[in-house]
């Protein structure tokens, strides 16, 4: 795959996965046939997005691919992959919270402190999902982690990939 065509990739996917997670109602449930550009689309009109856990096999399914995982790398990667699940079901939590709360008055404080839930959420997040990576890491080899680094950076953009997974 080309750097562009792979840059184009990961944007498309990263665009509809960004946007979970950052504001409570972004996170409504949408067909699970709707990609990143039509969610980007929706939103801008009201409509649903997509929750991580409906997005979190195609994440996986992206890096997995990019980073040409080996038969050999399989039960590391594994154990990531469930992280990152992991992750997507505590942001589907949290953001089942705030919709719930979404339809009751909130003051100022009510708004901080389900923004700090979500900052608490992401960052546990992202130190399960840098766990779960260093062994994945260790086993790839020079090219595969060439491409985690890349990806990484790119990602970097859109606060890491554990920022929806």
């Amino acid at each position: 795959m080309t750097g562009l065509r792979r840059s184009l990739m990961a944007t498309a996917l990263f665009a509809g996965v960004a946007a979970i997670g950052q504001t409570p109602a972004l996170a409504e449930t949408a067909p699970a046939s709707t990609g990143p550009a039509a969610q980007i689309e929706a939103h801008r009109h009201g409509e649903a997005w997509m929750t991580p856990s409906q997005l979190v096999d195609g994440r996986i399914a992206f890096l997995k691919a990019e980073l040409k995982i080996t038969p050999a790398q399989e039960v590391q990667w594994q154990q990531f992959a469930a992280a990152m699940r992991q992750n997507a079901q505590s942001l589907d939590q949290v953001i089942a919270t705030a919709r719930q709360h979404r339809g009751t008055a909130s003051n100022a404080v009510d708004q901080m402190e389900m923004r700090a839930e979500f900052a608490k959420v992401r960052a546990d997040n992202a130190a399960r999902l840098a766990g779960a990576f260093r062994p994945v890491y260790a086993s790839l080899s020079p090219e595969q982690q060439q491409t985690a680094n890349a990806l990484m950076r790119h990602e970097g953009r859109h606060h890491g990939w554990h920022h929806r997974a």
